[in-house]
């Protein structure tokens, strides 16, 4: 009898424990988070191609600084990867919106914790003296300016084509987002010799080209 209740103590401290710590982790998995992109959609499926969630007969806006409620099951964030492998949360709740199936791009937000300033990892720098601009309406004004090398967070990616660039930056202690001309970011990894180098090569190509041409031409005659 000794023997089995000192097995019934040991299985009831064990059980209570085991409950003590899964309450503990329930209460402090934190499914809020905040929108770090200037502003970001919502879509019926975790893909970009998906249609975009729409309240009051518009599309649902999501602006910088908003805060989602994320789906939780099984004590996880529930999250979903797209044909590309590009990762999206499911979101519960935003604006006192709630939704059956909503998802938001995960790189657009993150946790929401106001104790703890989180930094992105810079992956891009300055350069060249440039104005940070920021939407008003559908235009943009200058919000301030950026010195030559200051590191910037491109958090949607890098595509020469486009005049500007949305980018995050550290300013006055702060996070602060807009946009920047595209020519005067260098994202990491690229070396601008390369890219005025190979400017320099099209261009003497196309020369040679032209020369070439006309050559011909003259030859035809």
């Amino acid at each position: 009898m000794k023997k089995i209740s000192c097995f019934s103590l040991i299985f009831l401290l064990f059980s209570l424990f085991f409950l003590q710590n899964n309450v503990a982790f329930a209460e402090n998995l934190n499914n809020e988070y905040i929108t770090i992109a200037n502003f970001c959609y919502l879509y019926s499926a975790p893909s970009f191609k998906s249609d975009k969630i729409i309240v009051d007969g518009e599309i649902l806006k999501i602006n910088h600084k908003d805060v989602l409620l994320l789906k939780v099951a099984d004590g996880n964030i529930v999250s979903s990867h797209d044909e590309k492998g590009m990762l999206f949360y499911q979101v519960e709740s935003v604006g006192g919106n709630t939704f059956e199936s909503a998802y938001v791009f995960s790189d657009y937000v993150t946790k929401n914790n106001s104790s703890i300033e989180t930094y992105p990892a810079f992956n891009a720098s300055i350069n060249t003296a440039t104005d940070l601009m920021e939407i008003n309406g559908e235009t943009l004004t200058t919000a301030c300016e950026l010195e030559k090398g200051v590191r910037v967070f491109l958090y949607e990616g890098f595509n020469g084509a486009l005049t500007y660039t949305p980018v995050a930056v550290k300013i006055d202690n702060t996070l602060q987002y807009g946009y920047v001309l595209t020519d005067h970011i260098t994202p990491d990894g690229i070396n601008p010799f390369i890219i005025y180098a190979s400017i320099i090569a099209i261009a003497c190509i196309g020369i040679v080209i032209a020369l070439l041409f006309m050559k011909n031409k003259k030859w035809h005659k």
